[in-house]
């Protein structure tokens, strides 16, 4: 029979928050390892299913790229799936001197290319051709895609991998007696990475740049209003990077930003699902340990200055009109950064929504409209209004309509009555989060290396719960205003106009 202390406890436990129940638990069950050479471990058991996520978080996205060099870390992301010295291949020192020498006419290539109007076309096109005669003589060594077909032979649904501005991750999903497989295949890919067919990879960025931002009306205006904002922050730059910068890049590019970032020191592991945490480090020290830390490049960034007028910048396109408005502000785990995440919800979440209520349902002057933070988190950002006007109304229109709202919420308290439906929807996507082991991998990786702890991801709960109605007019006044408002509008042009 349970005591009357027992009863008493899981009363108080019951009463409270979910959130609070929840950081309770997790915080009892993640374990953090670091190894020698620095690369940090969070381990989460979690008997839901017989499955694990392995995921690794490099700390490197666009950002620290160079001037010139942009969108490297996006095609070294591509790269790291073209196997290693034992992956991908039937026989590595076959195939390597065919490498080089490709690698030589690319030299070759780009000599004749610097010559700019005196370069020599023909010439060009003999090296062309023979880098598709040895193309076709590496091709007897290769085994495309060995890499996720492995995985796949495991039981796996897949392999994937991401980059943004802040960060770089790749994740996969194991049967839990695969667990060391994942382990050996993702070490592997850190310590024995051949760059193959890196020029045809890079056609490939460039054509999925060519699709996503050239011929994109939404990509080229998301782009323009980056580079708009940002005079001197990397986060102008787009993370696929420039065409003009993509299509110089070498293998060496690449290689160098590998070394430089990829080490273990800047690394973040996180296993999530059906594992035991003892199990989990000598499997990780096992494969991981041998990696040398590596110094890490000095870091510097550019600090973005003080906003002092609106900007404006208008992209042609035939495509329907769009606007984006952008206000400089904090970055997680800022305070002020907490507040604008409860004004993002009065704004744009929900039907019962401010901008959502006023734009789309009432006046009908709105198809859509959205609110959020980008471009990044480890750095000052941006508070984004995105809107879509109905015809026939205009984005001068839409405009108008919300610096009348922004205008309310900087005079005007809220009522707590969107204070607590802020602070239920917080609580609501902290459980969503928390639901699936690629879920919580994701979160974990992403607090602890980009907010400096992964306790952060509860503790953001409860800060919410702590904003006021004076909180949201104080932020509102210091930042959402016209000196500090960036504005980019897609307007539409006929097709004969690009």
């Amino acid at each position: 029979m349970m005591s009357r202390r027992t009863a008493a406890i899981l009363l108080v436990l019951a009463l409270l928050p979910m959130s609070v129940r929840a950081q309770l638990g997790f915080a009892e069950r993640v374990v953090e390892h670091r190894l020698a050479n620095g690369l940090r471990l969070l381990i989460l058991p979690r008997k839901q299913s017989p499955t694990c996520a392995f995921y690794i978080l490099h700390r490197v996205g666009g950002v620290d790229e160079e001037n010139g060099r942009t969108g490297v870390t996006h095609l070294l992301e591509h790269m790291l799936f073209k196997g290693t010295t034992t992956i991908g291949t039937r026989d590595y020192e076959k195939e390597k001197p065919l490498w080089d020498e490709i690698e030589r006419i690319y030299d070759q290539i780009e000599a004749e290319r610097a010559k700019g109007d005196r370069a020599d076309a023909e010439r060009i096109a003999q090296l062309r051709q023979r880098e598709q005669e040895l193309l076709q003589q590496v091709s007897q060594w290769l085994i495309p895609q060995e890499y996720d077909r492995i995985f796949e032979r495991a039981g796996s649904p897949g392999t994937n991998a991401w980059t943004s501005n802040d960060v770089t991750v790749f994740t996969v999903s194991v049967p839990a007696n695969r667990l060391e497989l994942a382990a050996r295949m993702q070490a592997d890919q850190r310590s024995n990475p051949v760059w193959r067919q890196f020029y045809q990879e890079r056609d490939v960025v460039l054509e999925e740049r060519r699709q996503s931002v050239d011929d994109s009306p939404e990509g080229a205006l998301w782009e323009a209003f980056l580079a708009t904002a940002f005079l001197v922050h990397p986060y102008r730059n787009p993370v696929i990077g420039w065409q003009s910068d993509v299509s110089r890049l070498r293998t060496a590019d690449i290689d160098r930003f590998f070394r430089a970032f990829y080490a273990p020191n800047n690394t973040w592991l996180a296993v999530v699902g059906d594992v035991e945490p003892e199990r989990v480090i000598t499997v990780v020290e096992k494969y991981f340990a041998n990696i040398p830390a590596q110094p890490l490049p000095e870091r510097r960034i550019p600090e973005e200055p003080l906003q002092r007028g609106v900007r404006r910048v208008v992209v042609k396109m035939p495509a329907n009109p769009q606007m984006l408005m952008g206000f400089h502000k904090p970055n997680a785990p800022h305070d002020d950064d907490v507040v604008f995440e409860v004004i993002r919800g009065i704004f744009t979440r929900g039907r019962t929504s401010r901008l959502y209520r006023e734009l789309v349902e009432k006046q009908k002057i709105a198809l859509s409209v959205a609110a959020y933070s980008a471009p990044g988190e480890r750095y000052p950002n941006l508070f984004v209004i995105d809107a879509v006007p109905r015809h026939p109304h205009t984005v001068q229109e839409l405009e108008r309509a919300i610096w009348r709202e922004i205008d309310r919420l900087r005079t005007q308290p809220v009522h707590e009555a969107e204070l607590n439906r802020m602070r239920n929807w917080a609580e609501a996507d902290l459980i969503r989060q928390l639901r699936s082991n690629e879920g919580m991998a994701t979160q974990l990786l992403w607090a602890d290396a980009v907010l400096g702890d992964w306790r952060e991801l509860f503790r953001f709960v409860e800060r919410v719960r702590k904003v006021t109605a004076q909180d949201v007019m104080r932020v509102a006044r210091k930042y959402l205003h016209k000196d500090n408002c960036t504005i980019a509008v897609l307007e539409t042009a006929p097709e004969a106009q690009r």
